[in-house]
């Protein structure tokens, strides 16, 4: 069974949950910290080398916001939510990224699956 070390920022409770919730039991997420702000986040990154960052959007911001991440982080996935859930980015490296159109259940396990299949245990 795939464990993903996780980092959870500027995401709310509810969506945080949900995420983590939906992935049990094919996945186990192993929320290692949790981030209500962006202060000093390459350099928690590069401190905690998680396997995935589960990042909110806010206010106007767009998925881009996943790059600096992936810098920090190189062999992180970077799953990026819209703060309404609609949309979601899985961005696995440089230039490598999917947008998850009409969010449901299935279509963010079946990602989170892929990319979790390619993680050590």
């Amino acid at each position: 069974m795939a464990v993903l070390r996780t980092v959870v920022v500027t995401l709310s409770p509810f969506l945080r949950e949900l995420v983590t919730n939906v992935l049990s039991p094919d996945i186990v997420v192993d929320v290692i910290e949790v981030l209500d702000t962006r202060e000093r986040l390459t350099e928690r990154l590069r401190d905690l080398t998680p396997d995935l960052v589960l990042v909110g959007l806010l206010d106007t911001e767009t998925d881009t916001v996943a790059l600096p991440l992936l810098t920090a982080a190189p062999s992180a996935r970077i799953l990026v939510l819209a703060s309404n859930g609609e949309h979601a980015w899985l961005h696995e490296g440089p230039g490598r990224h999917a947008r998850l159109s009409n969010v449901s259940v299935h279509a963010l396990k079946e990602a989170l699956q892929k990319s979790a299949s390619s993680t050590p245990d």
